[in-house]
């Protein structure tokens, strides 16, 4: 005992430096956590908030849902895993090597020989082992605390119904780069960057609301900015189901189908074919990737007479129950318009004009409202201007008017059934949508609500816009139901009133018109009185039947009797034709 007492300076030296070690390997950790593997604690314990905080700003991006809640893309992760062979001791390079291998399976891209060779470098810098783990493979060599193993996550676009809505939700890059959809349109929404996106606008704080609670399984997600679609994703596949059997029953090379309420202007489904997987998108063609309901323009053919005899109504200068002479062939401005079946009707009402889709006769309409009124009526309703959807690369379609070099009188003629003019699938959902909303036309939108930390906004109202009197619209309701019954049964759905009209359409090309291509379409709505929904149909160069009321009105049939049922639309009791 007495000894001990002869040397504390040796116990003071002993106390000192088992402090410095203690302190030296605190230091140690603190560097690790703080600058190699930033700390998990500053945004939770989840796994995924862990990979956003290291992620870095700017490169996440929120959620985007469907209207009941359910993903349809979001941020999943990469990881690149790199050593540092100069901080690897020689008797862990076997020990390292073994971990790496068994952690990290396939995502290593070279066998255990050539990696024990790597580590042995001891004067060799940061080698990177791959950018492409699994995010759980990642996750682990993390935690291993390692200041010779660094990780880091690199966000990656998922989209977990592989290509479903894939030309409503476009797709990110690796940059990463939004394109097309609500991901370019609501680019700087979703990404971190905008963290204070409403904060300067005291009007729009006042317009939150509470997170509902369908929405909060997945929602609000780790990035705090997500988007709520008024896409129906049940609604969304059955719709791109009955596009694509209609696509092959026809023999068509392409289609698009569109379904809105036309009340609220929220489109329920948007469908075209052929698409591609927003998760590969590189595999797919230029072509395909831009959504063709509102990048595609095409003349629409005999659908647009509801707009001509919509606008004749309304201006006063007919009724259902005028009756015009239809002739064989009328000549406008050097031009000869005739019917499809090359044929004089006689003494015609409107009630046959429309449900014989007569051409002759509905000249005439535009011809009597003379080139202000009409082309009055065409802007009214939304052609030749952008619809403002919130989608990215909207086009504005094609309308001549009197003073534009290439209109002539002739064309006051044939773009009264939708020949000379040309618009998109969405800008003729969306006047045939006003007609159902008793003449009233409504801002299509894609877009529910905006998810902003925790919070609900929803976008400001789209514009709105009375076309023709709800008189008028009322009229044309009539006249489009007697279309369905009198003119296209294939289009009738069992136990409801629908309204609607066909569209038979050359295809323009360079110099008149292709001999034989056409494009069908149909437009309507059901119930035709107090609708549910607007759904148009198009389909590119079918060839199995020259006429759409063989293709597109059982097609329309079809979808319609399937989104009637999933939005449980009671059959109608009694007919509510007056």
């Amino acid at each position: 005992m007495a000894g001990r007492d002869d040397h504390p300076q040796v116990r003071i030296a002993i106390i000192a430096f088992a402090l410095f070690l203690g302190f030296l390997v605190l230091m140690v950790q603190l560097v690790r956590w703080a600058v190699v593997q930033p700390s998990p604690l500053g945004r939770g314990s989840e796994p995924h908030e862990q990979a956003l905080v290291a992620a870095g700003r700017g490169e996440q991006r929120g959620m985007i849902v469907d209207r009941f809640g359910e993903p349809l893309a979001f941020d999943t992760f990469r990881w690149e895993i790199w050593v540092e062979p100069r901080l690897v001791h020689d008797e862990e390079i076997e020990e390292l090597a073994d971990k790496l291998v068994e952690t990290m399976g396939p995502a290593l891209e070279m066998d255990r020989a050539e990696l024990v060779t790597i580590l042995a470098q001891q004067g060799a810098g940061t080698f990177t082992l791959t950018r492409e783990a699994p995010e759980m493979v990642g996750e682990d060599i993390t935690a291993w605390h390692r200041l010779d193993v660094g990780t880091r996550p690199i966000p990656t676009r998922y989209y977990p119904q592989g290509s479903m809505a894939a030309h409503v939700l476009g797709f990110v890059n690796g940059e990463p780069r939004a394109y097309y959809g609500v991901e370019e349109e609501y680019d700087s929404f979703l990404t971190s960057l905008e963290t204070s996106f409403f904060r300067s606008d005291p009007g729009v704080q006042a317009a939150y609301s509470d997170l509902p609670d369908r929405w909060q399984r997945y929602l609000p997600s780790p990035v705090g900015q997500d988007l709520v679609l008024t896409i129906d994703r049940r609604m969304q596949y059955e719709v791109e189901r009955t596009l694509g059997e209609a696509i092959g029953t026809y023999n068509a090379v392409s289609g698009t189908i569109i379904v809105m309420d036309p009340e609220t202007g929220e489109i329920k489904a948007m469908a075209s074919l052929p698409s591609y997987d927003p998760n590969h998108f590189g595999r797919a063609t230029n072509t395909v990737l831009a959504n063709p309901a509102i990048t595609s323009q095409y003349e629409p053919g005999s659908i647009f007479k509801i707009i001509t005899i919509a606008s004749g109504i309304d201006a006063g200068i007919i009724t259902p129950d005028s009756v015009l002479t239809d002739i064989q062939k009328l000549e406008v401005g050097g031009r000869t318009i005739m019917n499809s079946d090359r044929m004089s009707h006689g003494e015609v009402s409107i009630w046959t004009v429309l449900s014989k889709s007569l051409n002759v006769p509905t000249a005439k309409v535009a011809l009597e409202l003379g080139e202000s009124r009409f082309y009055q009526y065409v802007r009214r309703f939304g052609f030749g201007q952008l619809t403002e959807v919130d989608l990215a690369n909207e086009i504005a379609g094609t309308v001549k008017v009197p003073g534009d070099t290439l209109w002539s009188e002739s064309d006051l003629a044939t773009n009264a059934f939708g020949q000379g003019l040309a618009a998109t699938p969405l800008q003729m959902a969306t006047a045939a949508a006003a007609i159902a909303n008793d003449g009233v036309l409504v801002q299509p939108h894609i877009v529910d609500s905006m998810v902003f930390q925790g919070r609900v906004m929803r976008p400001s109202e789209g514009s709105e816009q009375r076309v023709i009197k709800a008189d008028s619209a009322k009229a044309m309701i009539d006249l489009m139901v007697n279309v369905v019954e009198e003119g296209v049964p294939l289009a009738a759905v069992p136990g409801y009133t629908v309204a609607g009209k066909t569209g038979t359409a050359q295809v323009a090309i360079e110099g008149g018109y292709h001999p034989t291509a056409t494009v069908h379409s149909f437009v309507g709505f059901a119930p035709a009185y107090d609708p549910e929904f607007v759904v148009l149909v198009k389909l590119d160069r079918p060839t199995t039947n020259p006429w759409s009321m063989q293709t597109a009105a059982p097609t329309f049939s079809r979808v319609v009797k399937k989104l009637l049922h999933m939005a449980h639309v009671p059959p109608e009791q009694v007919a509510n034709k007056p």
